[in-house]
């Protein structure tokens, strides 16, 4: 699997076929999905508010907390809102444009590493249906880039006579992926170190000056910018301890599920390929390099999972299409062998192809339809009729200087205007101790150790169920009611909250006696 071909030019009719279809197939997806909300496009656009005001990549003014995990997409949405445009429709365009431009990229891949037109046009279709990429197309969040310059930067990395040839292009685009999505620092570490195996003669060393020196240059201005402005060169992604309730082999076992769901036939290709073909498609001794493509879209969920991040597709979306490729590159070989073989065992390929591409598109169609449709509306619903309705009340209502706390701050800082305490202690480092992994802290109104703020959202299975197990019901003034996006079978209850009646003391002691009214 180490050779690379040189694309035929200009591209065949089939190709162009293919590409039309698979945008097509792309833009009737994203129809369902038009107008959809999630909270942390309100979290990029707060970044980029503040960045296009001069206040840096900032959740509250004046607050230097490294939580701006993707510096492109916030730098691109403070461009658009500096020239005037509204933050969230530039959001969801570029969400759109990004995914589109994933479809001619895969097909560019496959011209450079398959050898038959219809099997490459057969297999951009196939990747166009996707159903995870397609929930995530119209979102406004910087998950479609971060596919596309991953995709960009295979694409040089398959441009010349052996992987890697061209290292700035390449190096260049991982760091701008790595720029947009945190998950891809990992492809730009591996990169550089298969560079340094592989620095064992003149042109190695070149490879590797020309691969790393770019990427660094790039994505070393954004660190060094971290460090000056936040005084760290860690996001508080990272930061964080990983949740305390993860397990690795369950969140293992829910990444590779999401994965059979919509690359089942893909990966069972295969893994037939390498049964059946195995000997022909490791033939040549590879360079160092050649093992980057397999290295990145195996070894990524693990470390997800032993991180103990949420087993969600977005999080996989990095890896599918590279595991796409690596398929139809093995049944390349496996269908037309070393090319030597008779006119009717290579004239099979593309009837083997179109069936496997009806097959992966049928399955991305159901997921998309009984998965991806309802889950996306459901939740934008529930944001519309909850976080946004409030936070456009909190705009209109609440005092200039008040504080919202809230397990999900993206919707209410930037719709409310308003400072907001991020509850889980990821944007709020002071409260991470304290709340993190402990809904009973927030019960008994922990945070106000560190913070007051004046008004509370909080979830729970029913309304108002804080006022009933607080200790300090007398500050909970309630307010309102509203669905819950992120957590389903939760409500969410909102609170003005009056210190007056507080007692640090009775905190400390664990009472439950409130202090009277002055």
């Amino acid at each position: 699997m180490n050779a690379v071909f040189k694309p035929a030019a200009p591209m065949s009719r089939i190709e162009w076929i293919g590409l039309g279809v698979g945008t097509a197939i792309a833009l009737w997806m994203m129809l369902p999905l038009r107008g959809q909300l999630h909270d942390s496009t309100f979290i990029h656009l707060q970044f980029a508010r503040h960045l296009a005001e001069g206040r840096g990549p900032v959740l509250n003014a004046g607050e230097y907390v490294y939580g701006c995990t993707s510096p492109l997409w916030a730098a691109l949405l403070g461009d658009a809102m500096v020239l005037g445009f509204d933050g969230l429709a530039v959001a969801r365009a570029l969400s759109v444009l990004a995914t589109l431009a994933t479809i001619p990229l895969f097909l560019q891949l496959m011209r450079r590493t398959v050898r038959q037109a219809p099997v490459r046009a057969f297999a951009t279709i196939a990747w166009s249906a996707n159903a995870w990429m397609s929930q995530w197309s119209t979102s406004g969040l910087e998950t479609s880039l971060a596919v596309a310059l991953m995709l960009a930067g295979f694409v040089a990395f398959t441009e010349g006579d052996v992987p890697g040839a061209r290292p700035v292009r390449t190096g260049t685009l991982w760091a701008l992926a790595a720029l947009t999505r945190p998950q891809l620092v990992y492809l730009l570490v591996l990169w550089v170190v298969l560079l340094l195996v592989d620095a064992n003669n003149r042109a190695g060393l070149r490879r590797l000056v020309f691969g790393a020196l770019p990427a660094g240059l790039v994505y070393g201005s954004w660190l060094l910018f971290a460090r000056l402005f936040f005084g760290t060169f860690w996001p508080r992604t990272l930061s964080v301890a990983p949740d305390p309730g993860a397990r690795f082999v369950p969140g293992l076992w829910t990444e590779v599920q999401h994965v059979l769901y919509t690359e089942g036939a893909l990966l069972g290709l295969l893994v037939a390929s390498l049964i059946l073909a195995g000997r022909r498609i490791l033939a040549r001794r590879p360079t160092p390099l050649a093992y980057l493509p397999a290295l990145w879209a195996v070894s990524l969920p693990f470390l997800l999972a032993a991180r103990g991040a949420p087993p969600t597709p977005r999080y996989l979306l990095v890896v599918l299409p590279v595991l796409a490729w690596l398929a139809w590159r093995a049944a390349d070989v496996w269908w037309t062998g070393s090319g030597s073989e008779s006119p009717v065992r290579r004239n099979r390929a593309p009837a083997l192809a179109l069936g496997l591409a009806v097959v992966v598109v049928a399955q991305n169609l159901v997921v998309h339809r009984l998965v991806v449709v309802p889950e996306v509306r459901s939740r934008s619903e529930a944001l519309r009729e909850g976080l946004v309705t409030w936070g456009e009340w909190f705009g209109r209502h609440a005092p200039p200087q008040a504080v919202i706390a809230s397990s999900e701050v993206g919707t209410l800082a930037y719709l409310a205007h308003r400072r907001v305490l991020d509850l889980t202690g990821v944007l709020s480092p002071e409260l991470e101790a304290i709340t993190r992994g402990r809904p009973e802290a927030i019960e008994r109104l922990e945070f106000a150790r560190v913070a007051r703020p004046d008004f509370l959202a909080h979830y729970a299975p029913r309304a108002f169920q804080l006022s009933a197990r607080s200790p300090f019901p007398q500050v909970l003034v309630p307010l309102g009611r509203a669905p819950a996006a992120a957590e389903p079978d939760s409500v969410i209850t909102f609170y003005r909250l009056d210190w007056s009646h507080f007692d640090p003391a009775a905190l400390e002691s664990g009472s439950s006696q409130v202090s009277s009214p002055p």
